[in-house]
């Protein structure tokens, strides 16, 4: 048995150990840009979902929401995402926006009104830090004002924690709070624009 091996022999099996290897660097590659489009199509389709907020009160009263930030890449924002003739009204290009954000709140409540004069049996009315009503009886009008109060915060999560070390990006939360307890957030959309 001939067990010598040439020197053509290994370049043969050199080049084929070269090809399979770039055969399946090409695979992967067209497998890596499929799962690409699949995390974009799904990021679009996340951020025109309704992610739940998680109520909290701080202070004993003050109610805050707390929501995951939807990130989506810049190419996406501007073909599927972003109102654009929203943002012409708002004499903005759609290149320059790094946010969006969308909110429903509603307030809510009941008062009890008061004659705004003591000597008035149709004008009654009340008053307080957030709101002002007024009912004229006789000509049926109402009359009033309702104030709020919004902060809302970005945090960034850090993607890895060692001890007191953090670093990375995981992802972002937003935090509303709302100084108006007679008023709460109902929906919320916070869109990130990744400059990638």
């Amino acid at each position: 048995m001939n067990t010598n091996i040439g020197k053509g022999d290994i370049i043969f099996w050199l080049l084929l150990a070269i090809a399979v290897l770039v055969g399946f660097g090409f695979l992967a590659g067209r497998t890596n840009k499929r799962l690409e489009a699949q995390v974009h199509d799904l990021q679009v389709q996340l951020s025109h979902a309704s992610i739940p907020l998680e109520p909290d009160t701080i202070r004993d009263s003050i109610p805050v929401v707390t929501q995951r930030v939807v990130e989506v890449d810049k190419t996406d924002y501007k073909s599927q995402i972003a109102d654009r003739e929203l943002i012409k009204d708002l004499e903005m290009k759609v290149s320059r926006i790094e946010a969006e954000n969308v909110m429903l709140r509603q307030t809510l409540g009941s008062v009890l009104l008061h004659p705004e004069r003591s000597d008035s049996d149709t004008v009654f009315a009340y008053h307080d830090h957030w709101a002002d009503f007024k009912v004229n009886i006789r000509d049926s009008r109402l009359d009033y004002a309702v104030r709020d109060s919004l902060a809302t915060f970005i945090e960034r999560i850090p993607r890895h924690r060692f001890l007191w070390l953090r670093w990375g990006v995981r992802g972002y939360n937003v935090k509303i709070v709302n100084f108006n307890p007679n008023s709460r957030v109902e929906y919320n959309r916070y869109v990130m624009v990744s400059k990638k």
